[in-house]
Formats: C-alpha cells, sequence, structure tokens
C-alpha cells in the first residue's frame, strides 16, 4: 500500500484531470497504464464485471488507439487505482454496462459519470453482435438512430399523404 501511494505522489496524479496513458495493456482482466515511465494497475471505478465483461474490456483497452483516464474525487488510493475509463474518447464502464457484461456498483449521484452509468443501466441491454472496435460500436449506434429518424419521417410523409387524398375525396 505504502508503494502504491508513493507511486501515486511520484507520477503527480490528481483528481478530476484528464490523463492520456503512453501504453497500456490489460493480462487476464488486469488493466496496466504507463504514465510518466511509471507502470500502474488500474481498475473500472464503479462498476462489478461479469467474466465476459473483464474480456471484453481487454478487446476495447486492445483495440484503442488512445487511452485516458480520470481519477473520481470518491477514489480511495488502493491499488489497482479505480479510474474513469476511456477508449477512443468513449467511456468503458459506459459501454460495458450497455452490453450487459457490468453493473453499477454504487449508486451516488456525486461520482463524476454517475448519471451516464444509471442511463445506461436502464435502457436495454445493446447486442453485441459483430461490432470490433470502440469506433465502430459507437458508428452503428449511430446508423441505428437514423434508421429510426428515416422510418418516423417516412412514416409520417405516408400519414400525410393519406390524410391529403382522404381530404380530397372529401371535398
Amino acid at each position: 500500500m505504502a508503494f502504491f501511494l508513493l507511486l501515486i505522489q511520484l507520477t503527480g496524479l490528481s483528481w478530476n484531470l484528464t490523463y492520456t496513458a503512453e501504453e497500456w495493456n490489460c493480462d487476464q482482466g488486469q488493466i496496466t497504464v504507463v504514465l510518466h515511465e511509471q507502470s500502474l494497475p488500474v481498475s473500472l471505478f464503479d462498476v462489478e464485471l461479469t467474466d465476459a465483461g473483464k474480456t471484453r474490456a481487454c478487446e476495447i483497452v486492445s483495440q484503442a488507439e488512445t487511452l485516458t483516464f480520470e481519477i473520481d474525487d470518491h477514489v480511495a488510493q488502493t491499488s489497482p487505482l479505480p479510474v474513469w475509463l476511456f477508449a477512443d474518447g468513449e467511456l468503458v464502464q459506459r459501454l460495458l454496462i450497455e452490453e450487459g457484461l457490468a453493473s453499477v456498483s454504487i449508486s451516488n449521484p456525486e461520482y463524476t459519470y454517475a448519471a451516464q452509468l444509471q442511463a445506461a443501466q436502464s435502457q436495454p441491454v445493446i447486442a453485441r453482435g459483430s461490432v470490433s472496435s470502440v469506433t465502430e460500436y459507437s458508428r452503428r449506434r449511430g446508423e441505428v438512430g437514423l434508421a429510426i429518424l428515416c422510418f418516423m419521417t417516412s412514416g409520417f410523409l405516408v400519414l400525410w399523404i393519406l390524410a391529403s387524398c382522404h381530404a380530397r375525396r372529401r371535398s
């Protein structure tokens, strides 16, 4: 424990700042980031992962082009350090909850990203299917939204046209 506290002091980590990892890896569910040439084991803050969630978290981390993290005000200085982890700008905890591979540990509205996690947990689980990266996952979510918008717009236009035709027949 003393070594871990010394490591945090040496790396100069502060709460509520964003840090970009210089390197990272994930082995058997343990995520390690390198910051200021120091290796730092981290864990995903405020989520409980399933075994499949640990595997998926490693997949997301391994495929990420950039990995950033933040330390919440409420984090205890433990090893591994609990962090909010972002792979290519996407909150990893939220992605895992949306895929049904994690759940929120503690519902504390004072946590930085608690609202995002609660919103993700209250939505239906999104099937991962053949999604191979965080970027592709985000793009596919956008495509689904666009498809729904197009369907609703075309439905409205069909109803409007039918109403217009019906109004003309009456007159």
